[in-house]
């Protein structure tokens, strides 16, 4: 893979509002397709094509090898404006620059240059990390990794394998089998091409919120990976996971965040010039104004806290523990207050939100899946209050 001129100054200037616009106008035509695939629940794979010819996924290919080499925070901009669009390609996309975002600092050289490599040309890199044993415990995962001489063979049952169907290429985690490696320090993490054999759908994806981002339940059955494929040194997965948990956490909330702002404007636009047979304009009445005004107010108050966090919370430090806590605000109150605005927003819309195919009800039913992404409300809970109260949230027993 040569090195090219990475992008910097007033070209990156110009780039950055490119891609804000592609953005924009993909959301609009994401929009308009899930009036019709929602219901059905059809993968969003014609939109991540659409992302891949705009450049979008490629964003964060390092500045070295050529790349735009976006921010965290540029990131959360071009997510939450996608999830204006589709909740369910915003997501979709978050899984994709979590990874590419995360791990672009820490890789060893051969897998780096790999893994860009391919994103830059049109790669889609997807996560199945969530096990059948422990749930949204990655760093302690059932699926396990078996040495064999030539590397790796991995068994084992994931959940939630977002974007299973337009991958090309997977990070798979897995638990060692090494005697001398205790859970969590036997956590290990594989970047391959999507593979032919050996990983299978066995429960393709139906689900209440987010139904088309096609996140199948996976067979891994005798999958076999190279030693050149593990991501990370042997026993310093989890510190690693623990050091970039900013990116999942922040570019969720984006999410989430993303579709907030999308009912609040939905709700604005239907109110405006509306009339009933009892009421000349709506937007004079004084309770339409109070909840315009909530939902206005709590969305700049996770706009700041957001930009916050994704622009000055991003270097772990010293105190790894207290540092995940830390990423923890941004994630559950975002994910929580995102509810209560478009709670308001489907109550302003009024009882045509309830129609199939609505927007407004289609958003309803994707961000109830915030709050239950790792970390869910109550592991964000632990991990905040312990960190304040000066208790290490990893320490063992949890509780005393």
């Amino acid at each position: 893979m040569t090195t090219a001129t990475p992008v910097r100054g007033t070209e990156r200037a110009v780039r950055w509002a490119e891609l804000q616009d592609s953005a924009r106008t993909l959301a609009r035509r994401f929009e308009e397709r899930s009036q019709s695939a929602y219901g059905a629940g059809e993968f969003v794979g014609e939109n991540i094509r659409d992302l891949v010819d705009a450049g979008l996924t490629a964003i964060n290919v390092p500045a070295d090898l050529g790349g735009f080499e976006a921010t965290l925070e540029e990131n959360t901009r071009l997510l939450r404006i996608i999830a204006g669009g589709c909740g369910s390609t915003a997501f979709t996309l978050a899984i994709h620059a979590v990874l590419t975002g995360s791990m672009r600092s820490d890789l060893s050289v051969a897998v780096r240059e790999r893994m860009f490599g391919a994103v830059r040309d049109g790669a889609f890199v997807v996560g199945p990390f969530t096990d059948e044993g422990s749930g949204g415990n990655w760093v302690r995962p059932s699926t396990t990794a078996r040495r064999v001489p030539d590397g790796f063979v991995l068994d084992g049952l994931k959940h939630f394998a977002t974007g299973f169907d337009a991958a090309t290429h997977l990070v798979v985690t897995a638990g060692l089998d090494d005697a001398h490696l205790e859970p969590p320090f036997n956590l290990a993490a594989f970047f391959v091409e999507k593979p032919a054999e050996g990983i299978e759908v066995v429960a393709p994806w139906s689900g209440f919120a987010l139904p088309m981002t096609g996140s199948h339940s996976l067979k891994l059955d005798g999958l076999r990976v190279d030693a050149d494929d593990s991501v990370f040194p042997d026993g310093l997965t989890p510190l690693f996971v623990m050091a970039r948990q900013q990116w999942g956490h922040y570019c969720f909330a984006a999410v989430f965040l993303g579709l907030a702002e999308r009912a609040y404007e939905l709700a604005v636009e239907r109110t405006r010039g509306r009339a009933t047979t009892a009421v000349s304009d709506l937007a004079r009445l004084p309770g339409i104004q109070f909840a315009v005004a909530r939902m206005r107010s709590s969305i700049a108050t996770m706009d700041a806290l957001l930009t916050e966090y994704a622009t000055r919370h991003v270097d772990p430090g010293d105190d790894l523990p207290a540092f995940v806590a830390d990423t923890c605000i941004p994630k559950y109150h975002i994910t929580n207050e995102a509810e209560h605005v478009v709670a308001t927003a489907f109550e302003v819309i009024g009882g045509s939100g309830i129609r199939d195919g609505s927007r407004i009800g289609q958003i309803w039913r994707d961000v109830k899946a915030g709050p239950l992404l790792p970390f869910s409300n109550d592991m964000s809970r632990e991990f905040i209050g312990k960190a304040t109260l000066g208790i290490s949230p990893v320490e063992t027993p949890r509780w005393v």
